[in-house]
């Protein structure tokens, strides 16, 4: 209706400053001053050009209403965006914040009897209430591990739900970047070797303390490296490089594992992307994992990225400041 308005107003003025410029022209004859004028190159009167340039105002503004007009619509149509992206954004982060809240209440009604679950599946593998025979342990071994695998989901999504929504702060602290590495070893010599994985750690005398967040570190690196045990089959080797990039320490875990395609690298960080290939992979993971590597990596004002060639084995490089600040 507004609208409508509109268009019939500009139509009328556009009318009116035509006729009026008609009525100039047939009055003053500007239309032979303008032919001879070009014709002979006579000089002009004062009054003449006076005509002319009353004549040459009115077009002008005419011609101006228009776009003034049209600037006008332009600027109520980026307003009405501009609105529509307010209340776009406030939606999402009350979504967001209600994802927040429900994550956290099931992951704690959903945590209660998984640990249970898992504490009984255990007792039982041991044997406490009595022997297992071969087709009892295989059910409760299946049991232990389900378990195991969800109540690592239910944390991971916890976990990416908090850094999503800023709710995880830095923890920085000084501390010996090889400490650092034989206490992730202590964890991963056992899965190592379990498999027979020659697992290496070669650091550079350049590095020695660093200033991070050492537990989210930990994290990091044990994530990757324990990733890359899972994807090396045995007799394999994976070996952890640091070294010193100007003022950025590199880390490098490199696996003899199957690789990883072009559209595989493009898509790894990315949450509930798979590693393995198939539905029949033995390769099952939560997919939640490299996704929480690259938010707590960015965190710390690093970078995270993959080199892999199928059949290859897959690196990983972590680049990330030495002495992180917050206010930096």
């Amino acid at each position: 209706m507004d609208t409508n308005k509109a268009t019939n107003r500009d139509l009328v003025i556009g009318i009116i400053g035509g006729l009026f410029v008609l009525y100039m022209a047939h009055n003053f004859d500007l239309f032979e001053y303008v032919v001879s004028y070009v014709t002979s190159h006579e000089s002009w009167e004062a009054d003449e050009l006076f005509i002319l340039s009353v004549y040459l105002t009115v077009a002008l503004s005419v011609f101006s209403f228009r776009r003034w007009k049209e600037a006008l619509e332009e600027i109520d149509k980026r307003k009405a965006l501009e609105k529509d992206l307010i209340i776009a954004k406030n939606e999402a982060d009350t979504a967001n914040r209600t994802k927040g809240k429900f994550l956290a209440d099931m992951s704690h009604e959903l945590r209660t009897p998984l640990n249970s679950i898992i504490g009984f599946s255990e007792m039982l593998l041991d044997e406490a209430f009595g022997t297992l025979d071969k087709r009892q342990n295989r059910y409760v071994n299946n049991i232990h591990k389900s378990g195991n695998h969800l109540l690592n989901l239910i944390n991971q999504l916890l976990d990416l739900s908090k850094i999503e929504s800023g709710k995880v702060e830095l923890h920085l602290e000084e501390f010996e970047i090889d400490i650092l590495f034989e206490e992730i070893n202590e964890v991963l010599d056992p899965l190592a070797k379990r498999k027979y994985i020659d697992l290496t750690y070669v650091s550079d005398p350049q590095i020695r303390v660093v200033n991070m967040d050492k537990i989210k570190m930990k994290q990091i690196l044990f994530n990757l490296a324990s990733n890359a045990l899972k994807f090396t089959p045995e007799d394999g080797s994976v070996d952890i490089g640091v070294q010193k990039k100007g003022d950025l320490m590199q880390i490098c875990i490199t696996d003899s594992g199957p690789g990883i395609d072009e559209q595989g690298l493009k898509k790894i960080f990315e949450p509930f992307e798979q590693l393995g290939t198939n539905e029949g992979s033995e390769y099952k993971g939560t997919g939640l994992g490299l996704a929480i590597v690259r938010e707590l990596v960015e965190m710390q004002k690093g970078h995270v990225w993959a080199e892999s060639e199928p059949g290859k084995g897959t690196s990983f490089f972590l680049e990330l400041p030495m002495n992180i600040s917050i206010d930096g």
